[in-house]
């Protein structure tokens, strides 16, 4: 077992307890082992998680017992020696000059090593067929050539298992987020405070994401996304990167995302107003505070996810009558409420009317509940977005530093 490596993304003992539950839960499950692909998954599970983007197939085997297999290429191999807790002798390299005398492609190496553990006719999890958000980072014909390597082999959806295991966050992935979300909090609100007419849309962006450096919220490769949104004048509800465009009093904004940290992501919104609000845009903006606060209040362990979605519908379900003589038609674009968080923005689950899973200590989602003026966009209306954890309690906001009460920019 390594004792020390030089830079480790996650705690020794982190590894070790991801590890320990998602063993448990392949053996509860059937599962033999895990075939993955997926950066957030190879980051999540071995601790690896890439300096930079390339194209190049990096992947992991994860079997029911034993030490996980990790599988990258030769550029990235005393790296991943360095980063991760895998065993030395498990990180296997392909690729690279002759003189290394490596195997030349991927799929051979996963084959080889699945039959050597075992899983020739074994039941082989991969992330095929799963919720949004967990891309296998292998081409059509890398994952075909690797099946047909092993044809007795069973090769099944496992993305129900490697959720369950991620959407329960561990103490350490909770401080984590705690510390992104005071990062995040921090830089909108020094943000807005520097906000002046005629300053560009980038000159924004610039005094945002400084923030976020000046905080160490930094890495390789740069994480982190921020948009800004404004009415039907500019851009309508598209999100388009921040332009050379300058603000111009009467100009709504909302900044939606939030900085990264360790490879784990924050997501909430804020509304700006470059002037007055105008009636309509108060009328919007207390109607979406009022279905926040009625989401909030069914954030509970044993509560349904359904639940929140319900309580956010009772108050933005019907337009008001005030609403409709002057033309509103629709308060939400969108069928989900809020989302999961963790190494992505937008984690399962999902805050639907259809997902009945129960809320349990541990996850960690937003709630974002609209009220637009739909369809003219006369307004961009209220969009506020907070990040959830919830507890044994009840619930914990991440992100509740920062005012819900509408920022207004004279």
């Amino acid at each position: 077992m390594k004792k020390d490596i030089p830079f480790p993304e996650i705690p020794h003992e982190e590894y070790d307890l991801r590890l320990k539950k998602i063993q448990e839960k392949m053996q509860e499950t059937g599962f033999d082992a895990l075939l993955l692909f997926a950066k957030e998954d190879l980051t999540y599970f071995t601790g690896f998680r890439k300096t930079w983007y390339f194209p190049l197939l990096h992947g992991a085997i994860i079997p029911q017992k034993g030490s996980p297999v990790l599988i990258v290429p030769q550029i990235c191999h005393v790296l991943a020696m360095h980063m991760t807790w895998v065993e030395d002798e498990n990180i296997l390299p392909w690729g690279g000059a002759d003189h290394w005398h490596l195997p030349p492609e991927p799929t051979g190496v996963f084959i080889s090593k699945l039959k050597e553990l075992g899983l020739e006719k074994g039941v082989i999890g991969t992330e095929e067929g799963g919720p949004a958000y967990i891309y296998m980072e292998a081409s059509f014909s890398e994952f075909e050539k690797i099946k047909k390597g092993l044809p007795k082999a069973t090769f099944t959806n496992g993305t129900d298992i490697i959720w369950s295991s991620r959407s329960i966050k561990t103490d350490w992935e909770i401080g984590v987020m705690w510390e992104v979300g005071k990062i995040t909090v921090n830089g909108i609100q020094e943000t807005v405070k520097k906000i002046k007419i005629g300053m560009t849309e980038r000159e924004l962006l610039y005094n945002l994401e400084k923030s976020f450096i000046d905080q160490g919220a930094y890495d390789t490769p740069m994480h982190g996304e921020m948009m800004f949104r404004g009415g039907a004048r500019h851009y309508s509800m598209s999100t388009g990167r921040p332009s050379n465009k300058k603000l111009e009093a009467g100009r709504q904004l909302y900044f939606d995302g939030g900085a990264s940290l360790r490879g784990y992501r924050v997501d909430m919104q804020r509304m700006v107003w470059l002037g007055e609000q105008s009636e309509l845009e108060k009328r919007l903006f207390d109607i979406a505070e009022e279905g926040q606060k009625a989401a909030e209040e069914a954030i509970k362990p044993g509560a349904k996810i359904s639940d929140i979605h319900a309580a956010a519908m009772t108050v933005i379900r019907d337009v008001p009558k005030d609403l409709k003589a002057q033309g509103v038609e629709c308060l939400y674009s969108n069928l989900f409420m809020g989302h999961s968080l963790g190494l992505y923005f937008h984690e399962p689950p999902w805050i639907t009317a259809t997902d009945h899973r129960i809320l349990e200590p541990g996850m960690i989602f937003t709630i974002e509940i609209p009220a637009l003026d739909i369809p003219k966009f006369r307004e961009l209306g209220n969009y506020p977005e907070d990040v959830y954890l919830v507890t044994k309690d009840g619930y914990e906001n991440l992100t509740s530093a920062i005012s819900r009460e509408p920022w207004i920019v004279k």
